[in-house]
């Protein structure tokens, strides 16, 4: 087993293991126990340290994905690559935080009006953005290291788990709003503290680089790598950060928060790529710099195949239960209906485009990765400058279905041209037909749910029209034998399953 396997079947678990977690808090405690306008105020806190923590690794995450092979030498600490991570990051933080302050009567007057409550919390977006900056470069050291299930672990499942115990303490009235959103801070900066005490506990914390090892030939590429990853880093910045900001500009803080809960459903599709894209970036950087390019062209074909097979059960899965998602949520998240498909959508773009991604930052030609990026940075601020005001929140995610296809898009045609990488091929189109075939008999069952036994029937309809769904599109799946790795994973679970382990031993 490969190590982009072993490292993405346990981030996968992890992943899902908090989407579980994350299930309970997001989709059903947030928005029955907290007001839209409360929700709001989490979603821009987290937004706003997120856009500020990007902004502060200054590219170095870029580089750790791209170089981090010319430095990888166990027995030398890594020529000590963390201790340069550390201090630019720390550089970064600095600067970050000079534009904050910058920033911050702008974000106050912008939010009076509309998002008033926002403004008594807004300078938690200070040790948010250090703790989350921390954790952005700590986690890609790690993958860069083989062992990203590291991160995941710490913040798919336990920051989720210490989320949902603050939101379970304001649920029973230990805690006021004030105190809430305050545990609340602390759990999404648990991640940068936890990892940086297992990488100083695995004697990987690293203070002073090797400026000895820092040739001219490598400073300059680093240099160059950075740069570029500067431009990156602002550019996903907007990708990642401005519809929430428009949308707060525009329509409100209680809009806000309708979009932030229907868009945590629509990125349930992407949950199985993040592991995989994580190695995946410091596999292929390593394959490029061994001229490996059979065991690229390999990784990018699986991967959009793999992709595909799993984040279209999951929309399928999402589109068979909308209504019931909705009867979860209370009346007044109902427009937030569309954003769940289109986020889905994009998110499923993303899926089927593999490592796309991964294959063009480590390439030569990542600065054209770059440019692909600013483009796609504009679209979305387009397409959500003319959405918005006409869709409300529905055109935000519109936009981002439209930008992120448009992305996927110009990311596949370079590839094919310069590379001949094509990855899709008849086993694509059958999944899709399969996840349409499992959608349409979805359909046809019955609506289980009673208004005398609202809860047991709504568990019993979920339950039914889920695991038809998955029955279908998995038997056909495996029927054809669309994806050998379903099938080789599917043979090892039968294999292990009581009933052959029973046969086995008669």
């Amino acid at each position: 087993m490969g190590v982009i396997e072993k490292q993405s079947i346990k981030g996968t678990v992890y992943a899902y293991l908090g989407v579980g977690v994350g299930f309970i808090t997001a989709g059903i405690l947030q928005p029955n126990f907290l007001t839209r306008e409360q929700n709001g105020v989490l979603d821009l806190l987290w937004t706003w340290s997120l856009l500020l923590a990007t902004l502060s690794t200054l590219g170095i995450n870029n580089v750790t994905n791209r170089l981090f092979p010319y430095f990888r030498n166990p027995g030398q600490k890594h020529h000590r690559y963390f201790g340069l991570v550390l201090w630019v990051t720390l550089t970064g933080f600095i600067v970050s935080m000079i534009i904050y302050l910058l920033l911050r009567p702008w974000i106050i007057s912008d939010s009076l009006e509309q998002s008033a409550l926002f403004v008594r919390y807004v300078d938690l977006i200070v040790p948010l953005t250090l703790f989350t900056a921390i954790y952005l470069v700590v986690d890609i050291y790690y993958a860069a290291l083989y062992q990203s299930a590291k991160g995941i672990l710490i913040k798919e499942f336990l920051m989720r788990l210490f989320i949902l115990i603050a939101l379970l303490l304001f649920v029973y009235h230990v805690l006021d709003f004030p105190k809430f959103v305050l545990g609340y801070t602390l759990a999404l900066s648990l991640p940068g503290i936890l990892i940086s005490l297992l990488l100083l506990f695995d004697g990987e914390f690293i203070i002073r680089p090797d400026f000895s090892y820092l040739r001219p030939k490598l400073t300059r590429a680093i240099i160059s790598v950075a740069g570029f990853g500067i431009i990156m880093t602002f550019s996903n910045i907007v990708v990642q950060s401005i519809d929430r900001i428009m949308i707060n500009s525009i329509l409100g803080l209680a809009d806000t928060g309708i979009y932030g809960r229907a868009f945590i459903f629509g990125t349930l599709v992407s949950i199985a790529s993040r592991p995989v894209n994580k190695i995946s970036n410091i596999v292929v950087a390593q394959a490029w710099k061994d001229r490996q390019t059979d065991t690229i062209r390999r990784i990018y074909s699986q991967s959009t195949l793999n992709q595909l097979l799993f984040g279209l059960l999951i929309l399928v899965g999402i589109l068979g239960n909308l209504d019931n998602i909705f009867r979860i949520l209370p009346d007044n998240y109902a427009s937030g209906k569309w954003v769940i498909l289109f986020i889905g959508l994009a998110n499923l773009f993303q899926m089927a485009s593999g490592v796309s991604v991964a294959v063009m930052s480590t390439s030569r030609h990542y600065r054209l990765l770059t440019l692909f990026i600013l483009l796609f940075a504009g679209l979305i601020v387009v397409t959500n400058l003319l959405l918005i005001p006409r869709m409300g929140i529905s055109g935000a995610a519109l936009a981002s279905a439209i930008s992120v296809g448009c992305y996927s898009l110009m990311r596949f045609i370079f590839l094919r041209i310069k590379y001949q990488m094509q990855p899709y091929s008849w086993r694509h189109l059958a999944i899709l037909a399969t996840g349409i075939t499992a959608y349409g008999v979805s359909l046809l069952l019955p609506d289980f749910n009673h208004p005398d036994h609202p809860i047991s029937t709504l568990i019993l309809d979920i339950f039914l029209r889920s695991a038809l769904i998955t029955i279908i599109y998995i038997g056909f799946n495996r029927i054809l034998g669309l994806s050998p790795d379903l099938n080789k994973q599917l043979n090892k679970l039968w294999h292990h399953s009581p009933k052959s382990i029973s046969k086995g031993e008669k």
